[in-house]
C-alpha cells in the first residue's frame, strides 16, 4: 500500500505542476492581450503600475482598470461610429433632395425653352434671360 500511495502521490504532484504551467502560460496570454489593449486604447498608459505590487514590478498594470477603460472606449467608438452613420444618412438624403431639385429645374429649363418657341410662333419676342 506505502508503494501505491508514493506512485498516486508522485502523479498527483506531476498533475498538479502540469496544471500549474498551463494555468501560467494561460495569465501570460491574457496579460499579453491585456498589455496590447492598454498600448492601443487612449488614456491606458495612466494604469502603469497602478496594481498592487507593482513598486516591485513597475511594469504591472491594474488588469481591471485597462479593461474597464477599453469597454468605455469601445463604448464610445460606438457612439460615434452612429453618429457618423446617422450623418452620412442624412447627407445620402439631401443628395437624393438636391437631385430631385435638379431634374425638377431640368424640366423647368425645357419647358421655358417649349413656351419661348411657342411666344416666337406667335409673333411674340421674349426677353432673353427671364
Amino acid at each position: 500500500e506505502a508503494v501505491v500511495s508514493t506512485q498516486s502521490t508522485g502523479s498527483g504532484e506531476k498533475r498538479r505542476q502540469t496544471h500549474n504551467e498551463v494555468e501560467r502560460r494561460r495569465r501570460g496570454k491574457i496579460n499579453m492581450w491585456i498589455q496590447k489593449l492598454a498600448e492601443m486604447v487612449p488614456n491606458c498608459k495612466d494604469e502603469m503600475g497602478t496594481k498592487r505590487g507593482a513598486s516591485q514590478n513597475p511594469g504591472m498594470k491594474s488588469n481591471c482598470g485597462v479593461l474597464m477603460k477599453t469597454v468605455n472606449f469601445i463604448q464610445e467608438l460606438q457612439i460615434a461610429h452612429n453618429q457618423v452613420v446617422e450623418r452620412l444618412q442624412e447627407q445620402n438624403q439631401v443628395l437624393v433632395e438636391m437631385a430631385k431639385v435638379r431634374e425638377a429645374l431640368k424640366r423647368s429649363e425645357q419647358e421655358n425653352i417649349v413656351m419661348k418657341n411657342q411666344l416666337k410662333n406667335h409673333g411674340i419676342n421674349p426677353l432673353d434671360g427671364m
